[in-house]
């Protein structure tokens, strides 16, 4: 079964495939109708410059400015071969004087006696005895034209009568640039696509590999952390063993024995004082020792919440009765994995010993809910002198960067709001994850 990164994988592959062929599907339409659209151009020029050499010659042996016109009938027999297969559609005969064109023959006699005003840039273009081609405009002067079927372009050509009049030969041929396009994008677009989809497949199983490679570096990084958390609880339950079996006792004892010395010595006698002293602090020191104890034995099976009571619980007997208030609002038994519950507690330790250290503030507040359905949200804040988050750290300072590095290892982000005298507020946000397997392979050989 694939794993999801292998899914996401070859969908986004299946994506990228899907948008690289429609975007060179674009590519090869608007080249094709590109290169249809100048091949037309050309053949219409070329089969309009036929045309003229067969018309020019005839046509400038009449006199089109003369008052009776031309024989209409004559010039539509010379135009028949060329309008019945097709290669024109329309003629447009037209003089020029003044400025102004008159159309003086066409085809559509509906056309005659039509007058308008060229482009200075046709005219200078026709003067030179150029032969213009171009897209039929899309204006009144051109409406029986723009209204016959299918696309063509118009060709004009520049001769003088035989009245010397100058005058104009404007024919209209068919061409077919769209169907062009549409035969030439039906053969070439699937000769692409069916490259590109076998291009797309061989590259599969290396896409595939790169997947599985980067899951398993994942999968051995976060075995990685689970191994040193796992190796860390146990350690810490080692020590809290020694401390439980060894230390305390044996400070136990010796407080009791100084203490019996103690009360059977004269009073006043300066040695038997000294005995007393080193006996109450044999006694402090037992004390701070059994709540370390309290703070190492915590184990994930407890609730997170009397965990965190109790850590504060001791702080603020440490740090005398001027210490802050600690309100803890943990949910009695959340839905935490063993390795998630085990960095919750060990982030939210740090940032309680933290505030304590240097927050200087009257109240400190835990809070712990679940963001989403696979993580989980710690709030630690406090009411203190508040710092300059982009400011360089001070010495000593170490808390916040060591749990930067525990919620990092652990996958998960870090935010710090704080100002000068404005308290402090860190967000820690905790992907949930199954219980570390690697705590088996601690408990067998890991190193204490």
């Amino acid at each position: 079964m694939p794993g999801p990164l292998v899914r996401r994988t070859l969908v986004r592959h299946l994506l990228l495939t899907a948008l690289v062929a429609v975007v060179l599907s674009g590519i090869t339409a608007a080249g094709v109708w590109r290169y249809a659209e100048g091949d037309a151009r050309r053949s219409a020029e070329r089969v309009a410059r036929q045309i003229a050499s067969a018309l020019l010659m005839p046509m400038a042996q009449r006199d089109f400015g003369s008052p009776g016109g031309v024989a209409r009938d004559a010039l539509l027999a010379d135009l028949a071969p060329f309008l019945g297969s097709g290669m024109i559609e329309r003629v447009k005969v037209f003089t020029v004087a003044g400025g102004t064109a008159r159309v003086v023959f066409s085809d559509e006699r509906r056309i005659e006696g039509r007058s308008g005003t060229l482009r200075p840039q046709l005219v200078a273009q026709l003067d030179r005895g150029d032969v213009v081609v171009q897209e039929v405009p899309d204006d009144p002067e051109h409406d029986f034209e723009r209204s016959l079927p299918g696309e063509r372009f118009e060709v004009y050509f520049g001769f003088r009568d035989a009245g010397g009049h100058d005058t104009r030969l404007e024919v209209y041929v068919p061409v077919q640039v769209g169907e062009t396009t549409r035969a030439a994008v039906a053969v070439l677009v699937p000769l692409i696509l069916a490259g590109l989809l076998l291009l797309a497949l061989a590259t599969v199983p290396l896409s595939i590999a790169l997947a599985r490679r980067m899951e398993r570096d994942r999968a051995e990084q976060r075995a990685a952390r689970d191994y040193g958390l796992a190796a860390a609880e146990l350690a810490r339950r080692d020590l809290a063993q020694r401390l439980h079996d060894g230390v305390i006792p044996d400070l136990a004892g010796a407080s009791l024995l100084l203490q019996a010395v103690s009360a059977g010595a004269p009073a006043g006698d300066p040695p038997w004082e000294l005995v007393g002293r080193a006996q109450g602090v044999v006694a402090e020191d037992v004390a701070r020792l059994r709540a370390l104890l309290d703070e190492l034995v915590g184990s994930p099976a407890e609730p997170i919440g009397d965990t965190l009571r109790g850590l504060g619980d001791h702080l603020r007997r440490a740090s005398g009765p001027d210490g802050p208030v600690v309100e803890i609002d943990v949910p009695d038994s959340p839905a935490l994995s063993e390795g998630t519950a085990l960095l919750v507690r060990r982030v939210a330790g740090e940032l309680l010993r933290n505030a304590f250290r240097h927050a200087d503030a009257d109240v400190v507040r835990v809070a712990l809910t679940g963001a989403g359905d696979a993580v989980v949200e710690l709030l630690v804040s406090d009411d203190g002198i508040g710092f300059d988050p982009s400011a360089p750290r001070r010495p000593g300072h170490v808390g916040l960067p060591l749990v930067r590095q525990f919620v990092e290892d652990g996958g998960g982000t870090i935010r710090v709001d704080s100002a000068p005298g404005r308290g402090t507020t860190v967000s820690v946000r905790i992907p949930e994850r199954p219980a570390p397997r690697a705590r088996e392979r601690a408990r067998a050989g890991a190193p204490r």
